[in-house]
């Protein structure tokens, strides 16, 4: 009997790598310039935080300045540090010429909060939601939600980081210190032309989303961070418009997944390879007390086969050939000895996690998410602006996105059964206002490191990928909740669905 594999299953079971290869920057070698720290906004104190839309000039290549835009700076935007439990208050104001919607991505708010597409803010004006958090620690992010506008906004560079914190994740004694040894990690892929100018185009688009040819973490190219001799932690996003990426480190050495989208695994997971979808996050432990540095690999999932052995003669084929020099890693972490380390042992133990019984999920409901390669009536129709005329029609259950139409009906605090499949490719799907539980991921079992809290899963046209979920925030007709494929460019082009969630009346 033959044995297939997804692309999942193969990679959590490990890979051997024997060498270092990946897809390298676009530009010439030159220095490796320090990784960018994104600055800190604490709002744990309740204190309003000031954050500002605007364009402005970042530098991916010393001496070169790329037209960005940014929050509080010219590329990307601060992380926000909060805590469950207390009140995020936050003031944005878009200073830019055209408007913008901002969505907190992986929180537990109403859809009054949720920063949808019907939430965006005009030239010159403001938002200032409260948030109240209750959700466990987890890495969540920010990031563009402006319709029909999505991927080019935040091609441009407008998304941060979110951390929350809680009482459980800090007792467990985890690398916690910002930028020493708790480093965010925004994973994105870019392509410039000759001038150094961002390329972008929706209309342009491939049916599989707008892919840049050279990697960049934190708006960097090939960077490089000093940190302690002993446990760090990556709090990994991948923040592209469209790509899959195959994180592991030259080495092959093993590390530690701790956390997803939504929090704390219950356990750590070992692995020496990692697959990331749009829009997931990933905390890692990675051990640097016996080593003198280390270097992480980013690869381009669509670069590689995704069947079984093929993964593998993938990789292989992306080695330098004789003679020539390995390209950089996308980021080096180099041990300073002098920073005091975390050599505390990961622990065996890191949270428990709520799974409902079988009989306390009351619905299923079915999604399909459909490429068209025909010109879209419906798209024309419902007036997609820009893209109404593009070729490839991007629907979700035969309905594009339509701003006037809610497309389901969800009841506060019931868990229910959401089955997810495509009819072309795979797509990362995400759910606003909720964490859930995968139950299967493109036909197969969840594999441990895909077992905790999520908001965003994968599926394929091989298979259904199953989750189970809870809504316990409301979502009004006027203020819906979106579900969405995670490819920014299938958004803008209106794979993408409206609910909202309500108490039972009567």
């Amino acid at each position: 009997m033959s044995l297939t594999f997804s692309r999942r299953q193969f990679l959590a079971g490990g890979l051997a790598l024997t060498g270092t290869c990946l897809v390298g920057p676009a530009w010439s070698n030159t220095a490796r310039p320090r990784l960018p720290i994104p600055p800190l906004a604490d709002g744990t104190d309740g204190t309003p935080l000031d954050l500002t839309i605007r364009a402005g000039m970042w530098s991916f290549k010393p001496g070169v300045m790329t037209p960005t835009i940014g929050v509080n700076q010219d590329y990307l935007g601060p992380t926000i540090r909060t805590r469950r439990n207390t009140d995020l208050t936050l003031n944005y104001h878009n200073t830019l010429t055209e408007g913008v919607s901002v969505h907190g991505h992986g929180l537990h708010v109403p859809g009054n909060v949720d920063g949808g597409p019907q939430l965006e803010m005009p030239p010159g004006e403001s938002w200032q939601p409260t948030l109240s958090i209750v959700q466990p620690a987890a890495t969540c992010w920010y990031h563009s939600h402006t319709h029909g506008k999505t991927g080019d906004q935040v091609y441009r560079g407008l998304a941060g980081m979110i951390i929350i914190d809680d009482d459980e994740a800090v007792s467990k004694e985890l690398p916690n210190r910002y930028g020493v040894d708790d480093l965010p990690v925004i994973l994105q892929d870019r392509t410039f032309d000759a001038a150094g100018r961002l390329v972008y185009s929706l209309e342009e688009a491939g049916e599989d989303g707008w892919f840049g040819d050279t990697a960049i973490i934190n708006g960097a190219l090939s960077p490089v961070a000093e940190v302690p001799a002993g446990k760090v932690r990556l709090r990994l996003l991948n923040g592209a418009n469209a790509r899959f990426y195959i994180l592991a480190f030259a080495d092959n050495r093993t590390f530690y997944k701790i956390a997803s989208d939504g929090g704390l695994l219950e356990a750590p997971v070992p692995m020496t390879t990692m697959e990331m979808s749009p829009g997931e996050r990933c905390e890692i432990i990675v051990d640097l007390s016996g080593d003198t540095s280390a270097e992480l690999l980013t690869f381009f999932e669509d670069d590689i086969d995704e069947e079984g052995e093929g993964i593998v003669s993938g990789l292989m084929g992306l080695l330098t050939g004789p003679g020539q020099s390995a390209p950089p890693a996308s980021l080096l972490l180099t041990v300073d000895r002098t920073l005091v380390a975390n050599t505390v042992p990961v622990p065996e133990r890191l949270a428990t996690i709520e799974r409902p019984d079988p009989d306390e999920i009351t619905k299923t409901r079915e999604f399909v998410l459909e490429m068209d390669h025909g010109e879209s009536e419906s798209a024309h129709a419902q007036g997609h602006g820009a893209h109404a005329g593009h070729a490839m029609s991007m629907t979700i259950n035969g309905a594009a996105m339509d701003m006037g139409v809610i497309n389901e009906r969800v009841e506060r605090g019931v868990w229910e059964r959401w089955r997810i499949r495509s009819d072309q490719g795979a797509h990362p799907f995400h759910v606003h206002g909720c964490s859930f539980l995968i139950e299967q991921m493109e036909g197969a079992a969840v594999t441990p490191d895909q077992g905790g809290l999520k908001d965003t899963v994968v599926l394929d046209d091989d298979d259904w990928s199953e989750i189970v979920v809870r809504f316990d925030h409301l979502a009004s007709d006027d203020f819906p909740y979106m579900y969405h494929c995670h490819i920014l460019e299938h958004e803008d082009q209106g794979m993408m669905g409206q609910f909202t969630v309500t108490d039972r009346t009567g």
